[in-house]
């Protein structure tokens, strides 16, 4: 009896292992890294499954393996939901990645900053259109069309990028990135989450005639499957080590397969759990491939949905030792309902006094906003003797110029000689010309005066920059103080007028320290650069800079390096409460020493950074 058990466990242990292949979408790499922990801790041999993992090659059609029982599951993208209104018998069991890792990615060098910058542009992507629609969707949704670009059959080499065999490449965030990171190299990259285009990816599928002939094996291999992604999450350097050991056809680094993990695990992150899959957000993906065309028509999803991806599963089942359990935790409860209407009592009192406290506080709140405005009010007043200084230096050539027409003319009459009708012409227009200046000055400095704090409205940050140099430019050439200028240009939602104020506050002081440093060398730098959410506005000086010990208070109220009689010390105030508070943004000083054509220089360096538009 005892031999007979024996032989029967012996063959149980040898037979009673379901065999099933997994097809991979790729080459192994961290992508698929719950699979292999599965494989390599046993949890596939608990569930008393033998599984053989198949890498991915050019050949091969993911559905097809599936189809053909190549494969008994498989690894593909949302695009199945393609396949499953084509036809094809396809169940997807779980999707590991929320978010698809697949992006637009380009170099720094490229100078490509926006995805208007692509239009014309040579764009690597596979020839799959239902594989790439996440990328389309994206380009689609700023007017780049199929035919604005040039779409190139995909080589996957990251090489044909960094060689500008190629403007933008479509790749994974968790591989060519990193490799261009260990490089050294500057890239950007365009992810169409980021424009409302949200893709699963990864998903775990199998069809649905393996599924009811085996319900049970597909059941155990999914939870194992599921189990495996959860300890190769938590335990990344561990699960990186094994993939370098075991998996590593295409020769990573172990820090390369731990980056990769740790951008994967916040792909894979869902409030209800490891590979959920939501109906809704399939129903948004199936209008995206109707839109552009991939899909005419709608599935129903509970048949594309596998029937135990995550299930509400709750068991009650209660022994007698249970019941006194239960017993125990009537009566803590009952106490928790007591203490809990105590502390209603109180929290209402406590609401109460809350409520006036908060009210206190707002009126405090508008006093603070009032002193605010009545100190940028003030500052401006301050500002008065440095605009009519600039007044008198602007219009100190074009009178100069009616002056001298004006001679001419009384001369010519004095002495009786005669102007032809050309020179009279002639006198006429320049002091018009000279005239029409001179008022167009009067006007620059009173929009600078009537500003509102209220206005809100779309400007060009060139014409901003100009503006702001108009203003100044007559007693910066005055001094000798030469203005190198690069700017970028982008519509900006502010109020104008205080961003020009903000803006003079920095080039004043940036004339004085230039003065004052009494070098032969002297410069004023503007830099303006549009990011895609934000502006960066570099303003640097040939000064000298500023004093080590006094860095950290020029933005503070009524602090000063002028004798008393020459400033106020609200000028940079003003700056950082308008960029501050104002708009959103961030201003920070310090000193630069730098070379320009071939001279040494140094002075401070106001860096401002400024959202596009002012978020109400």
């Amino acid at each position: 009896m005892k031999t007979a058990l024996l032989l029967l466990l012996l063959f149980m242990t040898l037979f009673g292992k379901e065999k099933v292949v997994l097809q991979l979408s790729w080459l192994h790499q961290f992508q698929f890294a719950g699979y292999y922990v599965a494989k390599e801790l046993g949890y596939y041999k608990e569930a008393g499954i033998e599984v053989e993992i198949k890498e991915f090659n050019f050949q091969t059609d993911l559905t097809s393996v599936v189809q053909n029982r190549e494969a008994d599951f498989a690894v593909g993208r949302s695009s199945l939901l393609i396949e499953k209104i084509n036809g094809k018998d396809v169940v997807a069991l779980g999707a590991i990645f929320q978010e698809s890792p697949l992006m637009l990615l380009v170099t720094q060098e490229s100078h490509i900053n926006s995805l208007n910058d692509l239009k014309n542009k040579r764009i690597m992507l596979t020839g799959d259109a239902k594989n790439t629609a996440s990328i389309m969707a994206m380009l689609s949704s700023k007017g780049i069309m199929q035919q604005d670009i040039q779409i190139l059959p995909h080589s996957f080499e990251l090489n044909d990028l960094l060689h500008n065999k190629t403007d933008a490449m479509a790749s994974y965030v968790s591989n060519e990135p990193i490799v261009m990171s260990d490089k050294g190299i500057g890239y950007k990259i365009f992810d169409p989450k980021d424009y409302g285009f949200h893709f699963y990816d990864d998903i775990l599928f199998s069809s649905s005639a393996f599924i009811k002939k085996n319900p049970h094996l597909t059941k155990d291999f999914y939870e194992a499957t599921l189990k495996g992604w959860q300890y190769a999450f938590e335990n990344i350097s561990f699960t990186a080590e094994l993939i370098h050991k075991l998996y590593n056809t295409q020769n990573k680094t172990v820090m390369q397969l731990i980056k990769e993990g740790e951008v994967l695990r916040e792909l894979a992150q869902n409030e209800d759990g490891l590979g959920y899959i939501s109906k809704s957000k399939l129903g948004e993906i199936m209008n995206t491939y109707k839109v552009l065309g991939l899909v005419t028509k709608n599935i129903d999803l509970d048949t594309f949905v596998y029937e135990h991806n995550h299930p509400k599963e709750f068991k009650f089942i209660l022994r007698n030792d249970e019941i006194l359990f239960s017993v125990v935790v009537f009566v803590l409860v009952l106490i928790i309902f007591i203490l809990s209407i105590l502390f209603i009592s109180l929290r209402n009192h406590w609401l109460h006094t809350k409520g006036y406290l908060k009210e206190k506080i707002e009126k405090q709140k508008k006093e603070i906003e009032k002193q605010n405005r009545m100190i940028i009010a003030q500052s401006k007043i301050g500002a008065i003797g440095e605009m009519l200084s600039n007044i008198a230096h602007q219009w100190r050539q074009p009178l100069n110029i009616i002056s001298l027409s004006t001679v001419k003319l009384e001369t010519s009459i004095l002495l009786g000689e005669k102007m032809k009708n050309e020179e009279y012409l002639q006198i006429s227009q320049e002091i018009n010309r000279q005239t029409e200046y001179l008022s167009q000055t009067i006007n620059d400095f009173r929009n600078y005066f009537s500003s509102n704090m209220e206005d809100i409205a779309p400007f060009h940050i060139s014409n901003t920059i100009k503006k702001v140099s108009d203003l100044t430019r007559e007693i910066f050439r005055t001094n000798g103080i030469e203005v190198v200028t690069s700017v970028d240009d982008c519509l900006l939602t502010h109020n104008e007028n205080l961003l020009v104020q903000a803006l003079l506050n920095i080039y004043n002081n940036a004339q004085d320290a230039i003065i004052d440093n009494a070098s032969a060398e002297k410069y004023f730098f503007i830099d303006v650069r549009c990011m895609q959410e934000e502006v960066i506005i570099r303003l640097k000086d040939s000064g000298g800079g500023i004093q080590e010990d006094i860095t950290g208070k020029i933005f503070e109220p009524y602090f000063t390096t002028k004798k008393q009689s020459l400033g106020t010390g609200l000028g940079l105030y003003i700056t950082y409460e308008i960029v501050t508070k104002h708009f959103n943004g961030t201003i920070s000083v310090n000193n630069a020493h730098y070379n320009y054509i071939g001279k040494k220089l140094s002075g401070a360096e106001f860096v401002i950074t400024i959202p596009m538009t002012l978020e109400l």
